[in-house]
């Protein structure tokens, strides 16, 4: 009786943290300061960022939260499945494109966690160029301002807690991508 409690309570955290990587990669000054494309793949592509900056900072752990940070990461799949059955995609092409996807994270991740561990924000600004902005080096400006707020939010949760980011709390900054940021 204890266990099914228990599996209840994490799926609550995990729901919690799953509503916050969403919501986060919705934000609209990403799309308007940051001219993100406000596309569906501008969309992923800032959902998936939200996504690796939870799993970069619980990369390391063990125990409870790293299956709680798994759990949020088969959540984000399988509302992603979910969401391509709803828009009309067909049931023999949702595997493909979750495969696609999953690549795309793999590589996403791979790439932004090597920039997170250089000095400067170079390789990173380059690398959200690549991914976000399809290389357009009319946005460099955006994604050196992207790269800025990318290491804040890295930064705030690698200062957070376990316990805190455990209870469903991600302190992501706001994402000031203006002029001035």
């Amino acid at each position: 009786m204890f266990g099914l409690f228990r599996n209840r309570a994490r799926d609550a955290q995990i729901a919690r943290l799953y509503d916050q990587i969403v919501a986060q990669g919705r934000d609209p000054a990403l799309f308007v300061e940051g001219r993100v494309p406000d596309t569906v793949e501008g969309r992923m592509d800032m959902m998936l960022l939200h996504l690796f900056l939870l799993m970069h900072r619980l990369n390391d752990e063990q125990g409870e939260i790293r299956e709680i940070a798994q759990g949020v990461c088969d959540r984000f799949f399988a509302e992603l499945d979910r969401a391509m059955r709803e828009m009309g995609v067909g049931d023999l092409a949702v595997p493909k494109k979750m495969r696609k996807i999953a690549d795309i994270y793999t590589g996403c991740s791979s790439s932004y966690g090597n920039a997170l561990h250089r000095p400067d924000d170079e390789e990173l600004t380059q690398v959200l160029l690549r991914n976000v902005y399809a290389r357009d080096e009319e946005r460099l400006p955006q994604a050196r301002a992207l790269a800025g707020y990318v290491r804040r939010a890295s930064r705030a949760l690698a200062d957070a807690s376990l316990a805190s980011l455990a209870s469903g709390s991600l302190p992501f900054p706001t994402p000031a991508l203006g002029e001035s940021a």
